[in-house]
């Protein structure tokens, strides 16, 4: 069974002047299970160069396992955890980190378990170094049935269970 590995996909949504090109790139990664593909552009972003791929992944399919990994006071790149994990189908880098503590700073949450809380106070920048921005931050997730949602998240590490809300929050 081939396993398809994710790190809690985020989104990153950014400006562009033009739309970029999509090639199918599958046959550069056979063999690949039906139902997942494998997208590239090389298109310029702004005027500059830009390199980018994105998966389609049938999160119906039942041969594919959507799972998440993360580490504890270490930091791994994608390659390590790609090793580390049985060289899955797919490897998803999606949580910031701290450099300072090797700590996750995003949510990550597997078979129901807290692994990685968000960071949720991060002081603002300026003379008075006792104010906080408090972020309600959001994630994806996929359930037992095999449905993706987001949802937005707080997480307090005195709590087992993460504040979850399906409304948007502006």
């Amino acid at each position: 069974m081939k396993t398809a590995f994710t790190l809690l996909l985020l989104f990153f949504c950014f400006a562009t002047n033009a739309q970029v090109k999509w090639t199918n790139v599958d046959s550069v990664y056979q063999p690949l299970p039906a139902g997942f593909h494998v997208y590239k552009t090389t298109d310029s972003l702004d005027g500059k160069p830009f390199i980018a791929y994105y998966a389609i992944a049938d999160l119906k399919d039942k041969k594919l396992d959507f799972t998440v990994d993360t580490t504890f006071k270490r930091r791994l790149t994608p390659t390590e955890f790609y090793e580390k994990n049985n060289h899955p189908l797919l490897v998803v880098n999606t949580t910031f980190f701290s450099f300072e503590t090797n700590r996750n700073l995003n949510v990550v949450i597997k078979n129901g378990k807290l692994l990685s809380y968000n960071q949720h106070s991060v002081p603002l920048k300026g003379k008075d170094t006792f104010m906080f921005s408090h972020a309600f931050s959001s994630a994806i997730g996929i359930n037992k049935n095999r449905n993706a949602d987001v949802s937005w998240l707080y997480t307090d590490s005195a709590k087992r269970n993460v504040y979850a809300d399906q409304t948007a929050q502006s």
